[in-house]
């Protein structure tokens, strides 16, 4: 049986709309782990030995990948954030500035991960 309208299975993806979509998926991600680094974070002075628990298990390598992800998540929805600023003033909004600006946003974000792993996997 065919969809009664036309659904995201009949276009082509496109840079744009892939950065939309994964934006919205990775939020959603990323709300599901702030209580964890709110309790990580609050138990700096709060219980200290709880704290060291959590940062010790930080150092284990599938937890790092994991935080270099989502610090990923996180720059991916920041960096598209000041793009759809500058859309609401009406900048950039012709197609080519808006490809422009998009791979900007996936460069930016590429070299502020590597930077993070960097510092992150020492």
């Amino acid at each position: 049986m065919a969809p009664l309208s036309p659904h995201l299975q009949i276009y082509k993806p496109f840079l744009t709309m892939i950065f939309s979509i994964s934006s919205r998926i990775g939020m959603i991600a990323f709300a599901f782990s702030l209580p964890f680094f709110a309790l990580w974070v609050g138990s700096i002075n709060a219980l200290p030995n709880l704290h060291f628990f959590l940062s010790s298990l930080m150092n284990f390598f599938p937890i790092k990948l994991l935080l270099i992800f989502w610090f990923f998540i996180f720059n991916h929805h920041l960096l598209n954030g000041f793009k759809y600023f500058l859309w609401s003033y009406a900048l950039g909004l012709d197609l080519k500035k808006v490809y422009l600006v998009t791979y900007i946003i996936l460069f930016l974000n590429v070299i502020m991960t590597i930077y993070f792993s960097w510092v992150i996997l020492l």
